[in-house]
């Protein structure tokens, strides 16, 4: 016989489950933020595409240079300019701030204006 558990039990364990995975989402970025080459790594691997997609989005037309601003990113992490303080809120949320306010820093020193396309 197959027991089934009520349904707000299994809500409430599912959203065990997604805090854990948040906090330990927080702990690898926090480590990566300070330096650590290994969790630099991970995060380069998992969410590569979502530090694109974000960089793109600043760069507008400048598109083309979303892979600099990636890598801007994962030194940023190696070099431990800003290390990543879980109290402040959450690992994603502030992956990209990081990486729009590169994105931001390229568009400056390469002159970009917003609207000139140039």
């Amino acid at each position: 016989m197959i027991r089934r558990l009520p349904l707000s039990s299994h809500r409430t364990r599912n959203a065990s489950n997604d805090t854990q995975v948040q906090d330990d989402f927080d702990d690898l970025v926090m480590n990566a933020s300070r330096g650590d080459s290994r969790a630099v790594g991970a995060i380069a691997v998992a969410l590569g595409p979502m530090i694109l997609e974000e960089a793109r989005a600043v760069l507008g037309e400048h598109a083309h240079e979303e892979e600099d601003v990636l890598q801007d990113f994962l030194l940023f992490l190696l070099d431990g300019r800003s290390p990543f303080r879980p109290a402040k809120g959450r690992a994603v949320p502030w992956m990209c701030r990081m990486v729009r306010a590169l994105a931001q820093t390229r568009r400056k020193e390469k002159g970009w204006n917003r609207g000139s396309g140039h």
